[in-house]
């Protein structure tokens, strides 16, 4: 059963894309006629009166910040319903805007209003000034009663706060500070090349490396082998993907109450709840199976090679304050990890091997790097630990790659814990504010001709450096909170590109819909490009 035809989509859509700003005469002159044509005519037009006023004091605008500039709700639901994505908004509705707000703006979102920040040194405040602007408290709010909260669970690394946040990252801490296991990612990137060889024709690169990274972070993350590279339609991989393709259904999220008391109404969606309990088990018996495991004695693999469940696991044992994590807590950790690790490393791989494909002048360049190090026999040679930090210009390369396709478009809301100030702003205490990644990187007021691709911008002594402040770019965050994974995501992403750049020489297809320039979806959780196929065609 879907949640509206067709038709009334396309009705609704109409109807909203015509209202224009003024809803009192679009109420006077389109409902209101109708209305007196009714026999219930005063009935109904009491009833439509007070839908029309409530709905009204629902999406307005709190006193508090009348203050400050806004994006309309009306612009708001236009773009949402025409389908638009992040990127489409944050040049028509924030970009514009920018000098007149200062990069502080109000608007409507998911969660009520929230103000949105493309300040550089106001981003720097809101993440180093943590007891001021503390993680919003969105799962307390929500108390597990949608998909997405079922499945993140209520507390994790990302939404807790002081001793809570505190606690996690210190037991987290020695799982990515560690070595990275350069011998798996490679193992995992020989899967892929059989992938790879397989195909006739252009590879849709986006998918193989969705599998690609669910099987690093399975493996890598708690010892479990998904095989998803080779197998897609394998029975947990479908289970796992049933789960994380839906939990950013649109509808789902803006009316929860479609995901919990309608829910019957929707066996569809109930089988996505049923595939998250079937995975909840999984992860569930995987902890108590390691916790035995670790009982008696655990395993004499290297640290290095350890998956970051058992490493969590002996660092909470290892805990002088005695408070290790419980199973439920490392279920959640896990979980994050999971949607960290998978959608956005693939993602941000998905964008540089694009970038790679239309542009052969810095494609060549940096094969020519990675030939420097690696040698050019037809034979595979996977690089080490020592060698990942030869590629100065890759990493420019990627770090480019991730400026104009971040893999997420917005960090984690906050709150103003105390009446403060933003950029010249006044911030009222309680209020929700939200960094805008996006803005940040297309800014023309912060980078020179933005939209173009230059990975020099990263080069020592260039535009970044140069930049009055460096938090205009933010793909992993940033402060005492940024991204715990983020050495890792890197550290994969270059044992994979390196290898991909030594085997293939890569070109988007004639009919190719990213030919004329990238182009994104409108996902609302991470921020990822349309089906993106690349020729790969072997060098040997």
């Amino acid at each position: 059963m879907s949640f509206i035809s067709q038709h009334q989509v396309d009705h609704l859509r109409s109807m909203v894309l015509s209202l224009g700003s003024d809803p009192v005469n679009t109420f006077k002159n389109a409902l209101l006629p109708s209305i007196k044509r009714s026999k219930f005519k005063y009935l109904g037009a009491a009833i439509a009166l007070y839908v029309v006023s409530s709905v009204y004091r629902f999406f307005e605008r709190p006193k508090q910040l009348r203050h400050l500039k806004s994006i309309s709700v009306l612009s708001m639901f236009r773009s949402l319903i025409a389908s638009e994505n992040d990127l489409d908004r944050t040049n028509k509705l924030v970009l514009p805007r920018w000098e007149e707000t200062n990069g502080v703006i109000s608007f409507w979102g998911q969660f009520g209003w929230t103000v949105r920040v493309t300040n550089p040194e106001a981003v720097r405040t809101i993440l180093y000034k943590t007891d001021i602007f503390p993680k919003t408290a969105i799962f307390d709010e929500l108390k597990y009663k949608n998909l997405l909260t079922k499945f993140l669970g209520e507390k994790n690394m990302v939404s807790t706060n002081a001793h809570e946040w505190r606690k996690r990252r210190k037991i987290a801490n020695p799982a990515f500070h560690r070595s990275m296991p350069a011998k798996t990612f490679a193992v995992l990137t020989s899967r892929m090349f059989e992938q790879i060889e397989k195909a006739d024709g252009p590879v849709d690169i986006q998918k193989l490396l969705q599998r690609f990274t669910l099987d690093a972070i399975g493996l890598i993350g708690f010892g479990f082998e998904f095989n998803s590279t080779n197998t897609p339609d394998g029975e947990w991989v479908k289970t796992y993907n049933d789960v994380a393709d839906h939990v950013g259904d649109f509808k789902y999220l803006f009316f929860p109450i479609l995901d919990t008391t309608l829910l019957p109404l929707f066996p569809e969606r109930q089988k996505k709840h049923e595939s998250l309990d079937k995975l909840n088990g999984l992860f569930n018996e995987i902890i108590q199976h390691k916790k035995s495991e670790l009982a008696k004695g655990g395993s004499n693999v290297d640290d290095n090679e350890k998956d970051l469940l058992t490493l969590m696991l002996e660092a909470g044992n290892g805990d002088d304050d005695k408070d290790p994590l419980t199973s439920e807590e490392l279920r959640n950790e896990l979980v994050l990890f999971f949607l960290a690790g998978h959608d956005t490393t693939s993602n941000a791989m998905n964008a540089v091997l694009y970038f790679l494909a239309v542009n052969p002048d810095v494609q060549s360049k940096a094969l020519q790097e990675v030939l420097d190090v690696l040698g050019d026999e037809p034979s595979d040679v996977w690089p080490t630990l020592e060698q990942l930090k030869q590629f100065p210009y890759l990493s420019k390369v990627m770090k480019e790659a991730i400026r104009l396709a971040p893999p997420i478009s917005r960090l984690v809301e906050r709150q103003s814990a105390v009446d403060t100030e933003l950029a010249g702003a006044f911030i009222p205490k309680g209020t929700s504010i939200m960094i805008d990644v996006l803005s940040l990187h297309y800014n023309a007021n912060l980078w020179k001709n933005p939209t173009k691709f230059d990975p020099e911008r990263f080069a020592d002594g260039g535009e970044l450096e140069s930049m009055p402040s460096t938090y205009a770019y933010l793909p992993f965050g940033g402060g005492a909170r940024q991204c715990i994974g983020m050495n890792f995501s890197l550290a994969e992403q270059r044992v994979a590109l390196s290898s991909i750049l030594r085997k293939y020489e890569l070109s988007l297809p004639e009919d190719s819909i990213h030919k004329d320039g990238i182009v994104f979806g409108s996902q609302t959780l991470t921020f990822a490009t349309e089906k993106m196929m690349i020729n790969f065609t072997r060098r040997h």
